[in-house]
């Protein structure tokens, strides 16, 4: 079984919101599409008013973010993305630690290298990060 396919959907309408395992001050996802073979996925993530990630990510994964509302700031990097930004990270790149005092969401696309073989030690499927629950 492949990524679903679906026609173009209100995704007000379809799945539910959960919180993220191991988030921070009740952040919400919204999966939109996964892949149980490479355990790539697309989701929508709601981040509350005073928000604070502490730590710098990076992931054994490529991760695109686009801001969809609101804003969040990298306070390392000094750098706030605001509504329609739009990034594309490797394995391995550093981001955050970030705040989001007014709340935000974003969509990420999260994905093995297309470039390599499946990794089936990849966090995306070792913990099948987009997985049902």
């Amino acid at each position: 079984m492949a990524k679903q396919e679906y026609e173009i959907r209100d995704v007000d309408l379809h799945g539910e919101w959960r919180l993220v395992e191991g988030g921070y001050n009740g952040t919400m996802e919204k999966v939109l599409s996964y892949d149980p073979e490479t355990g790539n996925y697309t989701r929508l993530l709601k981040f509350p008013p005073k928000t604070e990630m502490p730590e710098v990510l990076s992931h054994d994964f490529c991760e695109e973010i686009y801001v969809v509302d609101g804003y969040l700031t990298d306070t390392d990097k000094n750098i706030t993305m605001c509504k329609g930004y739009y990034g594309s990270r490797l394995p391995g790149m550093k981001h955050g630690p970030y705040s989001i005092p007014l709340g935000c969401m974003t969509m990420e696309f999260r994905y093995q290298d297309p470039g390599k073989p499946i990794d089936p030690e990849c966090s995306l499927l070792k913990n099948k990060l987009g997985a049902p629950r």
